[in-house]
């Protein structure tokens, strides 16, 4: 061991060795790393933020771009993160939350304008994409049994405007639009909830106002194990471009019941709702506040003149989770995490409960309870994401002129669909001196919120939970 302790000997020298005393200082200097690497994991790909980065040396200073990689820092080490693609925050998770080989490139560019909107449909193996492009009612398909993926454009019949969020669910695609046109061919438009068949394209309006009111905005939307509709409705599509109408009541979180064609209120506490996710077992609802994106609602001004969204970084830009009772009440809203870049935008959960979110020029991945594990970094704004895939470990991201596509080590909850065939799998084995109870894929077997099982999963009070080292396929 060295020691930079004096030697009593009759003359009193210092240390065992200069080499000694080297390394020691250079153990000192990497010590106060504020980035470093994280354990095997691919360097500089991955880099391991220490301590939250709650600490910076010096001076430093968060540019105006408002992006954490434009921070500027007088730590040499923090250099690294802007060509990084994944940071850490939690290197004890990170292996779990990333795997040991994790990757992003992009896939394909888009049309200009805010591309949204993915959605995996099993039945076809097709990621289906929207957007909110001015007077565009076509729709992105891409066949992911491709070797190299690429999209196409397809028109639904009536077609759909604006796709701002979409879901899978028992054999059907469930839209929030959010565009609004009178004049445009195949119109009118109106905001407000579709479903399409993604097998014949043939889709029908399901809800469309509020008692003769305009939906606003219809965001994105998730489907509860009733197959209700739970959706958000901002005032933003005027902004952008989309929308000729101005909004005349109040953003809101909505539910609505396809069977009885009830359209209730659940929330209107947050100034602007936008992504909106349950938990695995249904009993948390997600939603993101985008309220630093600030618009023009003015009725009294024409949609052109309304302008694009304007942004002011000291808006709440906050995940929200509420509970959600047994009889669909939201309960105990909280803020979870604040937004490191921009503002979040469209999240799904993991299958172990860990939640995706878009933000900026990235992806946030949080644990359950809102802890900052890790970011996926890129060079295009994130609007939203999907698992995609037959196994859903592709995570699909979609944003501003360009589409991604990362294998990290999460995979998604699978949907329900009336098409697959697996069947249940359950194998009582010991782990360690935990008795496990593997449950496979199944369409028989359906979640709280509303998801099949994928993979295997542990069977224990808080629901089922993927294990990788147990995963058998079916």
């Amino acid at each position: 061991m060295c020691s930079l302790l004096p030697h009593r000997s009759t003359t009193m020298h210092w240390g065992p060795s200069l080499a000694c005393m080297l390394a020691l200082l250079a153990w000192l200097s990497d010590a106060g790393r504020l980035v470093d690497r994280c354990g095997d994991l691919q360097f500089p790909d991955v880099v391991c933020i220490d301590r939250y980065g709650t600490y910076m040396p010096g001076v430093f200073k968060r540019e105006p771009s408002d992006t954490y990689r434009s921070t500027s820092i007088q730590d040499p080490s923090f250099a690294v993160v802007k060509n990084a693609k994944f940071l850490v925050f939690d290197s004890e998770r990170a292996r779990g939350v990333l795997g040991s080989q994790p990757s992003v490139r992009n896939m394909f560019p888009v049309d200009d304008g805010a591309t949204d909107a993915p959605v995996y449909v099993p039945d076809t193996n097709e990621l289906w994409i929207g957007g909110l492009r001015t007077g565009d009612t076509s729709q992105y398909v891409v066949d992911l049994g491709q070797d190299n993926p690429q999209p196409q454009k397809r028109t639904l019949s009536p077609p759909i405007y604006a796709a701002n969020g979409m879901r899978y669910h028992s054999g059907r695609v469930w839209v929030s639009a959010a565009g609004g046109n009178d004049t445009l061919q195949g119109g009118p438009y109106h905001p407000g909830i579709y479903s399409f068949d993604p097998k014949t394209g043939n889709s029908k309006v399901e809800a469309n106002n509020y008692y003769g009111w305009f939906i606003n905005s219809a965001n994105d939307l998730d489907i509860d194990s009733s197959g209700r509709v739970w959706f958000t409705d901002p005032l933003h599509s005027r902004n952008m471009g989309v929308n000729e109408n101005a909004p005349f009541i109040q953003p809101a979180v909505y539910r609505y019941n396809p069977g009885s064609g009830e359209l209730r209120v659940v929330d209107d506490t947050l100034e602007f709702p936008n992504g909106i996710t349950f938990s695995p077992d249904g009993k948390t609802l997600y939603v993101a506040n985008t309220a630093a994106a600030v618009g023009n609602t003015d009725p009294n001004i024409s949609w052109e003149e309304a302008g694009p969204l304007k942004y002011n970084s000291t808006g709440k830009r906050t995940i929200y989770a509420f509970d959600v009772t047994s009889d669909g009440i939201l309960q105990n809203r909280r803020p979870i995490y604040t937004s490191m870049d921009y503002v979040a935008d469209g999240m799904r959960v993991a299958s172990n409960g860990y939640l995706v979110a878009s933000a900026g020029y990235g992806v946030d991945i949080l644990d359950a309870g809102g802890s900052h594990l890790a970011r996926i970094q890129l060079d295009f704004i994130a609007t939203n994401v999907e698992f995609a895939g037959p196994r859903r470990d592709e995570l699909w991201i979609v944003g501003h002129g360009q589409v991604a596509r990362a294998y990290i080590g999460l995979t998604g909850l699978m949907p329900s669909t009336g098409a697959a065939k697996q069947r249940l799998h359950v194998q009582g084995h010991t782990h360690g001196q935990e008795h496990i109870r593997s449950i496979c894929y199944d369409p028989n077997y359906i979640s709280n919120s509303g998801y099949y099982g994928l993979n295997c999963f542990r069977d224990t009070v808080h629901g089922y939970y993927r294990s990788d080292d147990e995963a058998r396929y079916v």
